[in-house]
């Protein structure tokens, strides 16, 4: 009788692990391209995660924004007001924006030009591929 209670504490246990991994699981995923050298087209993308955000919880969503090609100009040192503070702002807000280092080496570009509050991956182009691979859902706003 004691290994029939101890296998069946051991499966609820095991139930119950389960169930709080299936619930981690339930996060949303995107990853949103800005691939121009446009202040609105990068406001269109922090909205559009902003809107997500709002639609799932800021906790059930991850968002990432991929920045490539000629927007990695976007988010240079001195980029217009109030450009540096939204970016901060919403890093804070879970919102993760990432420069492509290839774009940024072929535009002459340093991490020291670009804003304090952006991270970089190797290649956006990539990034968003590999993003997919694991069901991460894709917008180009």
């Amino acid at each position: 009788m004691l290994k029939i209670k101890s296998w069946v504490l051991a499966l609820c246990l095991t139930g119950a692990s389960l169930g709080v991994h299936a619930a981690e699981e339930v996060k949303e995923h995107l990853i949103i391209q800005v691939s121009e050298d446009s202040v609105e087209r990068l406001n269109a993308a922090l909205n559009a995660a902003k809107f997500v955000q709002a639609q799932y919880g800021a906790p059930n969503v991850e968002i990432e924004i991929v920045v490539f090609g000629p927007g990695v100009q976007t988010v240079k040192y001195y980029a217009p007001k109030p450009l540096p503070e939204r970016v901060k702002q919403e890093k804070y807000n879970g919102i993760r924006i990432v420069v492509c280092d290839y774009s940024m080496r072929a535009a002459k570009l340093r991490p020291s030009d670009m804003l304090r509050d952006v991270s970089y991956v190797p290649s956006g182009v990539v990034e968003i591929m590999e993003k997919e691979k694991l069901g991460w859902s894709y917008v180009r706003p």
